[in-house]
């Protein structure tokens, strides 16, 4: 993936309970807190984003070493995964990304969430929502 996001390509989203920058289009997903959007942030999205690709295998090493993933889909392997993750949603929370694949191939039933922080240094957690 090669993005250069600016503020402009952000659209603030407000709610008596959260407010969020958010980025869409058909490859990707950006969502930014109010608070934390800055172009600091934006920079550092931009990197992200441009080193997903690169780290996708990475990202399928943690789901095969994640015991909940292995408990729900014991026959993946990190190549069987990387194809079938699809859009990946990415949720800044301060110094963590919260990576969400909701169009997954997996199975139909449940949403991945990687945790990580840094630009895919430290990934920390995996998890199965459904």
């Amino acid at each position: 993936m090669n993005y250069l996001l600016n503020k402009e390509d952000f659209i603030l989203y407000e709610s008596k309970y959260v407010s969020t920058y958010e980025f869409d289009d058909e490859n990707i997903n950006v969502t930014i807190y109010k608070d934390d959007f800055t172009q600091e942030e934006i920079d550092f999205i931009n990197k992200l984003i441009n080193l997903y690709e690169k780290n996708l295998p990475k990202i399928a090493l943690a789901c095969v070493n994640s015991d909940t993933f292995k408990y729900c889909f014991p026959e993946e392997t990190v190549e069987s995964i990387i194809p079938k993750l699809g859009k990946p949603i990415f949720r800044r929370m301060r110094n963590t990304t919260l990576l969400i694949y909701t169009e997954h191939t997996i199975d139909n039933d449940h949403i991945l969430d990687i945790e990580f922080e840094g630009l895919y240094e430290d990934i920390f957690d995996v998890g199965i929502d459904g």
